[in-house]
Order: structure tokens, then C-alpha cells, then sequence
């Protein structure tokens, strides 16, 4: 079986896909750039949705906390993705909190200004229309996937979908830049697992890691590993 990583990735980056000039325009007409620090938060859990985010350079996470404190990253956003519209259109509180994870740039749509775009655009719509099916589609593979794996198991699987993510970005360098404690809350791992595998796939010459850094030297062997369930 070989690894599909795009079942595991949001296609919000063809939001846009299609539409008029028209539509185009007014988008434009309505767009705020703004500049995230990194650290700094863009919305948190229980906010209520004020509009829609496009990130033009840049990376943000997106983590949800439970009752007992526990954060769980769910997402990372690179540039040329859309976020925040789910919550927006459904006219629900946000369920997750949204950081920077570097300096980004990002375009800001004021959520009224969207919606009547949206609901005069008929192709925006159904764009719109397609990626929520797919993220729910997503979510259910990320699930399932996640809850047949062990730790390390999940640690690779992570790894490959963070370099595929990377990759797509506008760099050239494609090295994973993010915390060990992040990559378990993403894993659903402690930080100590992810420094304990991360160590053997050192020195099994699967990755190579410089700080907050991992590279991925051999990506075969991280495909066979998470797909092991």
C-alpha cells in the first residue's frame, strides 16, 4: 500500500478556484493585510468567528484544548491556504485556537463582507461546498488512522505529513521546523516519545535533526514504518 498523504491534507487553497473577476474583485476590495507575530495568537478556542484568513506567507497552528488542559495540535496551515470559514458560514464559536507559528503575513476578509460575496457567487459557494466535504472526509481518515498506530508508528506518519506540507510551501528548503512538544501534540504523543523516536530514526539514518529542525533523509522507510497498522 503506498502512503496518500493528500487524504490528510485540507484542499482550502483552491477556495478561489474558478471564480469571476467579478467575485475576484470584491474579494480584493475587502481584503486587510495584517502581519502575525510568531507566538502570536490569531483567534482563540470559544471566539466568535469575525471572519476568514488567507495566509500569504508564512505557517500557523491550529491546537485544541479539552477540560482537563490537554492540547492537541490538529493542523498546520502554510501559505496560500485559507482557514476560518467553517466556523464563519456555520456561525459556530471557535472549537480551536489558531498561533503563528513564524512572522506571517496574512489577508484578512471581515466575515459580513465574505458571506455576501459568497452567497452572490455561485462557484465560490460550491468550491466552498466541496472542501468542507473533503475536510470532513479528512478528519475521519486522520482519525482512524491515528487510533490503529503505536507511538512511533504515528511519530513517522506525522513527520511525512508535516515534509508534505513543507514541500508544498513556498521555500525551497523542505526541513520540518517545529517543537518536539508540538509534533507530539500533533502525534498524540508525549514530548519524551517524540525525542526517544526521533533519536533511533537518527540513528537508523531516517531523519536528521538540528534543534527544532528534522530533515527527512529517507522517506521510504518513514512510509513503510506508518503504514504498519
Amino acid at each position: 500500500m503506498s502512503f496518500e498523504v493528500d487524504n490528510y491534507l485540507f484542499k482550502s487553497d483552491k477556495l478561489l478556484r474558478d471564480i469571476s473577476k467579478t467575485c475576484y474583485t470584491q474579494l480584493k476590495l475587502i481584503q486587510q493585510p495584517i502581519t502575525i507575530k510568531k507566538g502570536e495568537v490569531i483567534y482563540r478556542q470559544g471566539d466568535k468567528p469575525n471572519g476568514v484568513y488567507y495566509l500569504v506567507e508564512g505557517k500557523v497552528k491550529i491546537e485544541q484544548s479539552n477540560k482537563s488542559g490537554d492540547i492537541r495540535v490538529v493542523y498546520i496551515y502554510i501559505d496560500n491556504e485559507f482557514f476560518g470559514f467553517r466556523t464563519l458560514m456555520s456561525e459556530e464559536l471557535q472549537p480551536v485556537t489558531a498561533i503563528a507559528l513564524e512572522e506571517s503575513k496574512i489577508l484578512f476578509y471581515r466575515g459580513e463582507d465574505f458571506k455576501r460575496i459568497v452567497k452572490a457567487s455561485p462557484t465560490l459557494s460550491l468550491n466552498m461546498i466541496e472542501i468542507l466535504g473533503f475536510e470532513f472526509n479528512m478528519w475521519v481518515n486522520l482519525i482512524t488512522a491515528l487510533s490503529h498506530k503505536s507511538a512511533k508508528e504515528r511519530i513517522a506518519f506525522v513527520l511525512l505529513l508535516l515534509h508534505e506540507k513543507y514541500k508544498r510551501s513556498k521555500r525551497i528548503k523542505t526541513e520540518i521546523t517545529l517543537t518536539k512538544l508540538d509534533i507530539g501534540r500533533y502525534s498524540e504523543t508525549t514530548e519524551e516519545t517524540v525525542v526517544r523516536v526521533l533519536k533511533f530514526f537518527e540513528e537508523q539514518k531516517f531523519v536528521k535533526t538540528q534543534g527544532r529542525t528534522v530533515s527527512i533523509i529517507n522517506k521510504r522507510m518513514l512510509e513503510i514504518i506508518a503504514e504498519e497498522f
